[in-house]
């Protein structure tokens, strides 16, 4: 596993069902021009009905076609929207829930998700972002897509430092949360008030290549102060040893 690659949107000829359906014009506009040229004239009559007959085969046959490669669209936007990732976070969180007797709602004592270490683009030089891969499993949240400094917060130290961190808040009141972001974890003011108000205690385990370089970061949270105990820390270890292993065989 070098690298987990990120999101981008699939361009217009790499859609299959574009393409078949592209490709079917041409032939189904020369076989219906030709039918209709020879059903025009007596002496022709029949290649003319041959020729129509081509045509509809070819338009059935084209619209199955196209229906199978928008099938095969769907299945692999899937596959690029790590949906075997997100199957592994719930996992983990439907773990800890049932440890914990956490019942199912309300939402946000336990959120998971997972980023990806972005990486520089020119050679031989640090990585510099982190882009969460998944929505939050367990409650709301910014979604997939979003990007932060490698520089701020816990999951850039666990990946700056491959160690694995649990902490929760110092201070209960918002301003002196937001003051202990921006000192503690480097976050910007604007990031630091970006953020969920309501989290009390965090989580990161950085997933390791073969070669010892760290790919990405399991990050959880929770609304509970002191969250992560060396119970629950265990059981995310765990866990997260079968997702590193998961993202090594499927990147």
């Amino acid at each position: 596993m070098r690298r987990i690659p990120g999101r981008r949107p699939t361009r217009f000829y790499e859609k299959r069902h574009v393409v078949e359906g592209i490709s079917v014009v041409p032939p189904l506009v020369a076989a219906v021009g030709g039918a209709a040229a020879n059903l025009a004239n007596p002496a022709t009559f029949p290649l003319g009905w041959a020729l129509l007959g081509g045509a509809a085969w070819l338009s059935v046959a084209s619209v199955v076609k196209v229906l199978h490669a928008g099938a095969q669209d769907r299945e692999r936007r899937r596959t690029e929207d790590y949906e075997g990732l997100r199957g592994a976070l719930f996992v983990l969180h439907g773990v800890i829930r049932r440890a914990l007797d956490i019942p199912a709602e309300p939402d946000g004592i336990l959120r998971v998700t997972t980023h990806r270490v972005v990486p520089a683009e020119h050679p031989g030089r640090a990585p510099e972002e982190l882009e969460q891969l998944v929505p939050y499993v367990g409650g709301g949240g910014g979604g997939a897509g979003r990007r932060f400094s490698v520089r701020s917060g816990i999951i850039g130290r666990a990946v700056r430092e491959k160690a694995i961190y649990a902490s929760s808040r110092e201070y209960a009141g918002y301003e002196n949360y937001v003051a202990e972001l921006i000192h503690s974890y480097s976050f910007t003011k604007a990031d630091a008030r970006a953020l969920s108000a309501d989290r009390q205690a965090w989580m990161a385990v950085p997933l390791l290549s073969r070669d010892e370089e760290a790919v990405a970061v399991v990050y959880l949270d929770s609304c509970q102060l002191e969250f992560f105990d060396p119970r629950v820390q265990q059981i995310v270890l765990g866990a997260c040893a079968g997702i590193a292993a998961f993202t090594e065989e499927a990147y």
